[in-house]
């Protein structure tokens, strides 16, 4: 148990907790109208936790405590930017514009973080992936045989 809580110990005050505590002073902002600044922050957040997705989860074999901070973070970025274009929808383009806010990046946002939470936490039944092993590499090959491509 000693050597689990020294893990612990050694990545709790440490990478994650930094994301975190972003995470937190976004999620803790009271003036819900500061758009643009808490635009800024939540990107600052997103930098942040990518610098430390890169150095505990790609750049080394993320251990199990890493992947409940990854998915921690990350599914604290989707809700806020969510909140975020919640917000921006009260807004129209030519306000946000005036702040360098952009709907269409804020959604782009949401995406790419919304990925990153499937691709590392998403949770795809096994029988599932079985039918599609098979739909994709099992199929049987094209019967049509007819030249298709164009005479000229």
């Amino acid at each position: 148990m000693d050597a689990l809580q020294s893990r612990f110990e050694e990545i709790s005050p440490g990478d994650w907790e930094f994301v975190e505590s972003l995470l937190h002073d976004l999620q803790a902002e009271e003036d819900r109208e500061q758009i643009a600044s808490l635009f800024g922050q939540w990107r600052l957040s997103i930098k942040a936790f990518r610098r430390v997705e890169y150095r505990r989860m790609i750049q080394q074999r993320p251990e199990p405590i890493d992947m409940l901070f990854h998915k921690a973070c990350v599914t604290n970025l989707i809700s806020f930017g969510t909140m975020l274009q919640v917000a921006a929808a009260e807004h129209t383009d030519e306000e946000l514009a005036k702040h360098s806010v952009k709907k269409d990046i804020i959604e782009s946002l949401v995406r790419d973080v919304q990925n990153t939470f499937d691709e590392w936490h998403g949770q795809v039944p096994e029988g599932r992936l079985d039918q599609l092993r098979k739909q994709i590499f099992d199929a049987p090959p094209e019967l049509n045989l007819a030249d298709t491509r164009v005479k000229v």
